[in-house]
């Protein structure tokens, strides 16, 4: 048998057995006594016998209304725990932010971001996933992040929601072997014949440089492939071939004399670092805290 019965009338019952008094459990809910007499009579109506014993002293339930408040004291209580933790991720005292991003993303970009949210949400378990552009879309897309930092341009962007973080330029780089190359630049053309180091052709950054090599009609046929820009740069310092590397992120080697900057004519269009999310999906309260954290920071450089 279903009865059709209100929550409220189940916590006005649970209130008057716990303090066995319908004056008591009228101040506990901030209401009258009278209200407190109705609802009991209510519920009582509707689950079809008496469930409280009414004495002079106050009331105590009958068997049956004694295993009913067993059952709706647990009841109420998860409901209470389930509005407590609601509260705790809408106010970002709890909850998850789940992160996809390449490495050098994630430390040439999002550090400082990572940082100063942790500082302002201490209690948020923020996860990162060390992935490439494709691989951190596929997570994206299977729910196992909730937005991804990727370097743009990409071909596939008709579920997501993209945002340009910032600018960057991708420049080529040779050791203290081509300090003089640094000085009078190449053209595309003869790049094939300097040996060349290149990340793998599974990253969007390497396939950005062959797309642009091929539009100038030229193979780039690299002697190395690494997955790591960390290495690229390692390898290239110690002069065992040129590189690609975001210029951006790469200043203090620069600075340093330890990498020198080659310019090539045509030069590579400029890119961005970009902030992705899917389309038509309302982001969770710890998600959404730390991308308004990357817009606020981009409307200030802007």
């Amino acid at each position: 048998m279903k009865v059709d019965v209100s929550l409220d009338l189940y916590r006005v019952f649970c209130a008057v057995v716990r303090t066995g008094n319908m004056s008591a459990a009228a101040r506990e809910l901030y209401i009258s006594q009278p209200a407190v007499s109705m609802a009991i009579r209510q519920l009582e109506d509707r689950m079809g016998s008496p469930l409280l014993i009414r004495t002079a002293k106050g009331v105590y339930p009958t068997a049956e209304g004694k295993l009913l408040y067993t059952y709706l004291e647990q009841a109420l209580g998860l409901i209470h725990a389930a509005e407590e933790k609601y509260f705790q991720m809408v106010n970002m005292e709890m909850g998850e932010l789940k992160i996809g991003a390449s490495d050098t993303v994630i430390a040439n970009f999002l550090l400082p971001y990572l940082e100063k949210y942790h500082k302002l949400y201490p209690d948020i378990n923020i996860k990162v996933t060390n992935k490439t552009t494709y691989e951190s879309l596929r997570l994206l897309k299977n729910g196992s992040v909730d937005v991804c930092f990727i370097n743009l341009p990409i071909s596939d962007d008709g579920d997501f929601e993209i945002m340009p973080c910032i600018e960057i330029h991708d420049v080529l780089v040779g050791g203290e072997r081509y300090k003089l190359l640094s000085q009078v630049g190449l053209e595309l053309k003869d790049l094939p014949g300097y040996p060349l180091l290149l990340l793998e052709d599974l990253s969007n950054s390497r396939r950005y440089i062959d797309r642009y090599a091929e539009e100038n009609g030229v193979v780039l046929n690299p002697i190395l492939e690494l997955g790591s820009s960390d290495l690229l740069i390692s390898f290239a310092q110690i002069n065992l071939g040129l590189t690609y590397v975001i210029k951006e992120f790469t200043q203090d080697a620069l600075r340093e004399k330890r990498l020198y900057e080659i310019p090539v004519a045509p030069p590579l269009p400029k890119r961005s670092i970009g902030m992705v999310k899917l389309k038509n999906v309302t982001s969770p309260h710890a998600v959404q805290g730390f991308i308004e954290l990357i817009e606020l920071q981009k409307n200030d450089l802007g």
